[in-house]
């Protein structure tokens, strides 16, 4: 490993990363989150860096280790990879203990808090809220995906969700759908389009046209940041959840760490993110509609907006 002490050009290449990061997330959350990592040195293998904790450490990478390889690129010019290690805990009054100060989270008064945008909170009003996370759940059959479809093709065109709840919030739409042909994909959109006397041509939806998208896999978070990053959508649609990754929904440590990356991607792009889910067969009237949704909890203790979709409401489509 280096010593940044006899390398100040690697330091200032920690500085640049620093930078980037500050771009692209929040005062807060750099604080929190960045400012803490240690910087070892750079050398041959990469990058070489230290956290807090264990516990740090996992967290980080679980939320924003798109966010640092984004960053790391950017400052290299070339993507570059890194190592975090955790500080060893110190035994022994002798030890070379950090300093409470060093070890101590970092804390602000709450008036130093980041003030509330004065953006509109609406993405669809009346049913998603701007930058938002959530579902669009629903029985098979019962018109989830024309439910998404509808609204992509809102925000895109700043016309009426549904023909009733306005856009307030219009850009771009990615749309990645899993079981859909790309023929009937362009039909449904186009009808939709037609419906509302829009131009086709013009509409700004965009297709992710891959074969397969694994979200519980690294490589293809980057590929997925990547393309946010590079689009920057008003709206992310993925079209159905359970095609976008391989683990066990029932388990919530994995389920967790797949919202985690998407709360991240979220959180650095500012993009709303609506996930195509299928409810329970069986639904109990005594808990609440998120409450139906398959899977883990996790899913609906993540979530910030909810659309249930249902065979009436496809019939007044």
């Amino acid at each position: 490993m280096s010593d940044t002490s006899q390398n100040p050009c690697a330091e200032d290449f920690w500085d640049r990363v620093l930078a980037h990061v500050q771009n692209n997330v929040s005062k807060q959350c750099f604080e929190t989150w960045f400012r803490p990592i240690g910087f070892s040195g750079r050398d041959g293998s990469g990058l070489h860096l230290t956290a807090p904790s264990e516990d740090f450490k996992q967290r980080l990478l679980e939320n924003y280790s798109v966010v640092l390889v984004e960053a790391i690129g950017k400052a290299a010019g070339t993507p570059l990879a890194f190592e975090i290690s955790a500080q060893a805990c110190p035994k022994g009054a002798d030890s070379d203990a950090p300093a409470e100060s060093d070890l101590a989270l970092p804390v602000v008064k709450a008036a130093a808090l980041e003030a509330p945008s004065d953006r509109q909170p609406w993405l669809i009003e009346g049913l998603w809220t701007a930058a938002a996370v959530g579902v669009i759940g629903g029985q098979p059959k019962s018109g989830k995906t024309t439910l998404a479809l509808d609204m992509a093709v809102s925000v895109a065109s700043a016309s009426p969700c549904l023909g009733t709840f306005s856009a307030y919030t219009p850009g771009p739409v990615l749309l990645y759908a899993a079981e859909e042909s790309a023929a009937m994909l362009r039909c449904r959109l186009q009808t939709i389009t037609s419906l509302r006397g829009l131009d086709f041509d013009h509409l700004d939806v965009r297709v992710i046209v891959t074969n397969s998208l694994r979200l519980d896999r690294g490589d293809d978070q980057v590929r997925l940041d990547a393309t946010v990053s590079l689009h920057r959508p008003a709206l992310l649609i993925l079209d159905p959840l359970i095609r976008i990754h391989m683990a066990d929904e029932n388990a919530s440590g994995d389920i967790a760490a797949l919202l985690g990356y998407l709360r991240a991607l979220q959180r650095k792009c500012g993009t709303a993110i609506a996930l195509v889910h299928h409810v329970k067969k069986q639904v109990s009237s005594s808990t609440g509609a998120g409450y139906s949704l398959r899977g883990s909890s996790d899913l609906y203790a993540w979530l910030d907006s909810f659309l249930g979709s249902s065979p009436k409401s496809v019939k007044a489509l």
